[in-house]
């Protein structure tokens, strides 16, 4: 019989190691770089090229034979963020929470995906269908790295118009991107001419599934409310471990809601900031958002690096001037003007004004939107398509990322003001 040799290379608990360094990096690296001119996600893509080059086993990332791991993984990360966002937000049904955000909403988002349409047809030839998934992926602000720009915790008073609006913008757009999505499907799946599925998209996909979203969200939101701080005395409430409460307020609302056929990312959102309003100690409501932060933290590290890692083994056909100058135009033109003309009545400040237009960040939740149409149906231009998601995060990544301490201060300073 032969004997195990004593020291030997087994992959398996290689990337075990790597994803305990990820983890240890995701607990250290947000609070090394506070203030800083670089953002955690910039430094995680960053590692993740180093690991390309200093290891075989990365060749090639092949995104299209993954899709449904990619969009678990992606869909866990962002109703992470969901709920994180929600607790955030003090008073959620109170107009002022959303007199900014909504019109980002309802004029913002419905331009970027149109423009963003638009330019992937005309510029990069992408098919319709196509073109109107990269314009829905892409429109929403991502709640997970939008989170350097947001309101504080839920025990400290934010005075901040600019961080509560970007909080509620971010957490509630990446469900509204769903309707835009399931358009794109329709398109591909069935028939391009839209009169015979149109009737059935706007009562289902737009009306019904938003609906359901919203009210299985503020009955889920209230009724956890409910049974843990109403049905049982203080002394128990005490033993009720935060980390098994923020996970039940994330995942019930999304699994029934998704049971029912609604758009869980609406519900997950929206039974958050029902939980918070409800809420009478800031002391739990600081305990649940600091456990989602840190589950966040974990997994935008893992993601960013398979991107970092993406990006290395890939770079020849991502260092493509046509998809470079497509996501420079949609970061820093189609979003800013969109969000400018949104805002122009408003009575925000042109600081104000700017920060909100242009820091639309693109992240985990246009991934999450690419993988879960590929896996629904097949898209011509799929191969171009998530090269151009790629691109675009990674560019929001670093623009994004390195002026956003800069940004911060002078929001600080603007705010004392």
């Amino acid at each position: 019989m032969g004997s195990i040799p004593l020291f030997s290379f087994d992959i398996y608990n290689f990337h075990l190691v790597i994803i305990g360094i990820i983890t240890l990096l995701a607990a250290t690296i947000p609070n090394l770089l506070n203030n800083k001119n670089i953002t955690a996600p910039i430094l995680y893509v960053l590692i993740g090229v180093v690991l390309y080059c200093f290891s075989n086993n990365y060749s090639s990332i092949a995104v299209l034979n993954n899709v449904e791991v990619i969009r678990k993984i992606a869909e866990f990360v962002v109703l992470i963020a969901l709920t994180n966002a929600g607790l955030k937000i003090r008073k959620p049904f109170i107009w002022n929470t959303w007199k900014y955000s909504f019109w980002l909403l309802v004029i913002t988002m419905p331009l970027t995906i149109i423009a963003s349409a638009y330019l992937s047809w005309w510029f990069l030839g992408f098919a319709p269908a196509a073109a109107i998934l990269f314009g829905s992926l892409i429109s929403p602000t991502d709640p997970v790295l939008a989170s350097d720009l947001q309101t504080t915790k839920p025990s400290k008073n934010d005075s901040s118009r600019t961080r509560l609006a970007l909080t509620s913008e971010a957490g509630i757009n990446d469900g509204l991107a769903f309707p835009f999505t399931f358009f794109a499907i329709f398109m591909a799946s069935r028939t391009m001419d839209y009169t015979e599925w149109f009737v059935e998209w706007l009562w289902i996909d737009l009306i019904y599934k938003l609906i359901a979203g919203l009210g299985i969200g503020l009955l889920s939101g209230w009724t956890l409310y409910k049974l843990i701080f109403s049905l049982t005395s203080k002394n128990q409430q005490t033993k009720i471990t935060r980390g098994i409460l923020s996970i039940s307020l994330t995942l019930i609302p999304y699994g029934i809601t998704e049971l029912f056929g609604g758009y869980g990312f609406v519900a997950v959102f929206v039974a958050a900031s029902m939980f918070s309003k409800s809420e009478k100690s800031s002391l739990h409501m600081d305990s649940l958002h600091s456990f989602t932060e840190e589950i966040e933290r974990i997994f935008v590290a893992l993601l960013f690096v398979i991107i970092g890692i993406y990006m290395a083994a890939n770079a020849a056909a991502l260092w493509d001037y046509h998809l470079i100058i497509t996501a420079l135009v949609i970061i820093l033109v189609i979003r800013p003007i969109s969000g400018w003309i949104a805002l122009f009545h408003t009575d925000l400040s042109r600081f104000e004004k700017f920060v909100l237009s242009f820091y639309g960040i693109r992240g985990v939740g246009s991934i999450y939107y690419l993988m879960f149409a590929l896996s629904v149906t097949q898209f011509d231009d799929a191969q171009k398509l998530t090269q151009l998601t790629a691109v675009t995060i990674i560019a929001s990544v670093f623009i994004h990322g390195i002026s956003a301490a800069t940004i911060q201060k002078k929001l600080d300073k603007y705010d004392i003001e």
